[in-house]
């Protein structure tokens, strides 16, 4: 009978001990609401695509090589976040603050970016492919062969931004402030 109670704790207790990284709660409209709280903590190499994040805390999170497609991470907090070679294609970001982070060799193709901050950020040979980074701040963003193919970067701040090998044909540059501090107005409709 010990034997057999030991076996039952032994084979519970990691569910009871598992660190969770959600936690959720249910609105006065009875819908069930998730708040990520993941501050340092290690998703690597996990698949969270087509989930709703937005507002998540994020900061500092390893996420490299994680799979983040169609999620929604609007307003969320990724500011030195580990985003190397994450799948981010046709995520929603819209005002995250990504400050500081790692996205070389991400895949952001289609994403929006909108209003976003990526400064300091090292996006070096990502792809932003028909991403919308209207209105993002790219200041003292590493850029280095990143793809930006018809890339809507209007409004964009690039001041200071390292643009080496950056691929932005057919990007819009309308009222972008480009890495020399000049304003751009090319592809303006």
């Amino acid at each position: 009978m010990k034997l057999r109670i030991l076996t039952t704790i032994l084979l519970l207790a990691p569910s009871f001990l598992a660190t969770p990284i959600q936690a959720q709660n249910v609105n006065p409209d009875g819908q069930l609401n998730i708040s990520w709280q993941c501050e340092n903590c290690n998703l690597s190499r996990t698949n969270l695509s087509n989930r709703d994040m937005s507002r998540a805390n994020l900061n500092s999170a390893d996420l490299n090589h994680t799979d983040l497609m169609n999620s929604f991470l609007i307003s969320a907090l990724l500011n030195s976040a580990n985003l190397t070679r994450a799948n981010l294609k046709n995520a929603s970001l819209s005002g995250a603050s990504l400050s500081n982070a790692s996205l070389n060799w991400a895949s952001l193709r289609g994403a929006t970016l909108s209003g976003a901050s990526l400064s300091k950020a090292n996006l070096s040979g990502a792809s932003l492919r028909e991403a919308d980074l209207s209105y993002a701040d790219l200041s003292g963003a590493n850029l280095n062969g990143a793809e930006l193919i018809s890339a809507n970067l209007s409004n964009a701040n690039l001041s200071g931004a390292s643009v080496i090998d950056t691929n932005m044909k057919n990007a819009v540059l309308c009222n972008t402030t480009m890495p020399d501090n000049k304003v751009s107005n090319r592809n303006c409709s």
